[in-house]
């Protein structure tokens, strides 16, 4: 099993920020260009348990998510599993912690990818690279999100 993780310091309340990342149709306000969500069925507020369905186009190749929420402890903690993704594992924690008005919000991913020993290999070249890219613009799109004040 392998992890990445990223944090960013966030201009919101903490519950803010949580309410915000418990709409997955909100993925399409702070996705590279790379990615197009094309259709979203969810449910808000998360609740633990519950399937959430995405349609994406990325870099040309359709993708079909069913994620389920395995936690929501609202302003906290959110976790998102996959019961259908190109992972063989996936289970993404998005961590909220009071930075006095601020917010520290942690995503933290633990995943395998398919395919044995060349999806090891892809996980040491290319994946931790796709990982850095994709959560870097991310979360430079959600601080650029918090910082104004119509986005929210």
């Amino acid at each position: 099993m392998a992890i990445y993780e990223r944090s960013v310091l966030l201009k919101a309340p903490c519950a803010e920020v949580y309410s915000f990342h418990e709409d997955p149709r909100n993925i399409s306000k702070i996705s590279p260009p790379s990615l197009h969500l094309e259709e979203v069925e969810c449910r808000v507020p998360a609740s633990a348990g519950e399937e959430f369905r995405l349609s994406v186009r990325q870099f040309g190749v359709q993708l079909e998510w069913v994620g389920v929420w395995e936690e929501t402890v609202p302003d906290e903690r959110l976790v998102d599993g996959a019961r259908k993704s190109p992972f063989r594992h996936w289970r993404h924690q998005h961590l909220f912690r009071p930075a006095g008005e601020w917010c520290l919000m942690t995503d933290r991913v633990s995943y395998a990818l398919p395919c044995g020993m060349l999806g090891r290999l892809l996980d040491e070249t290319l994946m931790k690279l796709i990982f850095a890219i994709m959560f870097s613009a991310r979360h430079k799109a959600t601080a650029a999100y918090f910082e104004c004040p119509g986005g929210r």
